[in-house]
């Protein structure tokens, strides 16, 4: 899941000019009852021969109370799960093979376990409803440039797939037939698919990078026995029409993206992976 932190339970904002608050539905009572003890506070100093300043203060207090509550709405959240791996092991991804043929970029993501490679291509391809080409960006693919030199690939579902938009709309959809009026925070849970490879002077991902233009990609999964008698090497050559794991179709991808560690947003996957997730494999 994304780091949220407290932006699950609770969310600051604007609306219009007016500062806004809200809190997970949960929190209902809170709210009900902090409201009534500001009513009843503020009923109770004014019966109060209280004098200034001290009156003034506790006046300015109730005010700012009471806004602070009014400012409150309510929301309910919901959990969607994109399609995950029925096993994964990041261990088993040996590497990537880069090839440009008539007129597009191959990219093929190589295992050391057959199962892996076949679980891993028949997981992406559900993240595109087992299409056979992403129209609609539904495959995230992106290559981060280390700091340190070498480069991390990572591939995950979108955000913006039809079917989360779905999940989210009958949600709200609930919601307003049983009368209720609550913002909708929906988590999603997904994999990340992710590992770390060199990039040494001369490798094939700078060939890669220093000629990619944006355009489609073919990705596809191969396994070492099939690359096993090419003469030239795993890194030399993929097999005839990018051919990986017999059986599935590879995918053609609306396009990959290239970025540097350090140019990284703050709310991206690869942000939040590197800062949060890493760190934990290195203790």
């Amino acid at each position: 899941m994304r780091r949220a932190g407290l932006k699950r339970h609770i969310r600051f904002g604007l609306d219009s000019w007016k500062p806004k608050v809200v809190l997970d539905e949960r929190y209902k009572s809170f709210v009900v009852w902090g409201s009534r003890t500001i009513t009843a506070l503020g009923i109770v100093t004014s019966l109060l021969l209280i004098p200034p300043p001290i009156s003034i203060v506790l006046a300015v207090m109730v005010a700012a109370l009471d806004l602070f509550f009014e400012r409150i709405s309510l929301m309910v959240q919901s959990m969607f799960v994109q399609p995950l791996p029925e096993t994964w092991d990041s261990d088993a991804w040996q590497g990537n093979l880069y090839q440009y043929e008539r007129g597009m970029w191959g990219i093929g993501l190589l295992f050391d376990d057959e199962k892996i490679a076949r679980v891993a291509l028949e997981t992406i391809r559900a993240w595109n409803y087992d299409e056979d080409v992403d129209r609609d960006g539904n495959i995230k693919m992106s290559f981060v440039e280390m700091n340190d030199g070498g480069y991390m690939t990572y591939i995950y579902p979108s955000d913006e797939r039809e079917s989360v938009k779905e999940a989210a709309k009958e949600v709200e959809q609930k919601q307003i037939e049983e009368g209720k009026i609550r913002e909708h925070y929906q988590n999603r849970f997904q994999v990340v698919m992710a590992q770390d490879f060199d990039n040494p002077p001369g490798s094939h991902f700078r060939r890669f990078k220093n000629h990619y233009e944006g355009d489609r990609v073919m990705l596809n999964t191969f396994t070492t026995e099939r690359l096993v008698g090419k003469g030239s090497g795993p890194m030399e050559g993929l097999p005839d029409e990018f051919g990986g794991v017999e059986s599935i179709d590879p995918i053609s991808l609306k396009e990959v993206r290239i970025a540097q560690e350090s140019n990284l947003e703050r709310e991206s996957i690869e942000y939040q992976h590197l800062k949060y997730v890493m760190p934990l494999f290195e203790r």
